[in-house]
């Protein structure tokens, strides 16, 4: 009896070490599933159990039980119970973890955004792609590329293939769920976008990255000292 008493208070230990050890992981993982299920569902508008079944789907992250919350356009998250996150939806901003100091009532900002329709061809415009055949472009190796891509679904998860070559549309495929209007995620491509903007604005004169970052709530402590560059 003893021996079982020691063991079970063993295994109790580490038990109790391992959680203390992987706590800090489930607010990564919470965070991410509630950050990617609220902007797939209301940026994307894709559907919870896609995003579940796909984007979600991945080693830690699929631990993570996703609630939609269609009254405040919110997600959650939670791992076992443990340790809960939330995002919400912005209306031209996307969506975004928030804690207990902040709630979504606190985004009052709203873009003025206008993207004027034109009659140039994509991908210079928003008419029609120009059909075109190139003679060196060889459009059997081509349809074999995009075969491939797309002929492992469940370990590739190819969202979107489109080649463009000299201003021609060649090819586009989608996977299931999504076609030419649906937003997808950006990842460091977003970084080089924004990092290009940025750059073309200091050029400009309009901006150094070397100003204060524009949050009037960092000007009254060591946060003051973030610049555009740091963030």
């Amino acid at each position: 009896m003893k021996i079982f008493k020691r063991l079970l208070l063993l295994l109790f230990v580490v038990l109790a070490v391992v959680v203390y050890l992987n706590y800090p992981k489930l607010n990564i993982i919470a965070g991410y599933a509630s950050k990617n299920m609220a902007s797939c569902v209301y940026v994307a508008q894709r559907s919870a159990a896609s995003v579940v079944a796909n984007d979600n789907n991945v080693p830690l992250v699929k631990l993570a039980a996703c609630e939609v919350v269609e009254t405040e356009k919110a997600a959650t998250a939670s791992v076992y119970g443990l340790l809960s996150r939330k995002a919400v939806y912005r209306e031209g901003l996307g969506s975004v973890l928030v804690n207990n100091e902040m709630n979504a009532g606190d985004f009052k900002l709203k873009p003025n955004r206008m993207q004027p329709m034109d009659t140039i061809p994509y991908p210079y415009g928003q008419a029609q792609p120009k059909d075109s055949i190139f003679e060196e472009v060889n459009y059997d190796q081509l349809d074999k590329a995009f075969a491939t891509a797309f002929g492992n679904p469940d370990v590739q998860k190819t969202r979107t293939l489109l080649v463009l070559y000299k201003g021609h549309l060649l090819k586009e495929q989608y996977a299931d769920g999504f076609d030419q209007t649906t937003p997808v995620l950006g990842w460091s491509m977003t970084k080089s976008v924004l990092a290009t903007c940025f750059g073309i604005l200091e050029a400009q004169g309009k901006l150094e990255t070397a100003w204060p970052a524009p949050i009037p709530e960092w000007k009254e402590d060591e946060r003051k000292n973030i610049t555009l560059n740091h963030l």
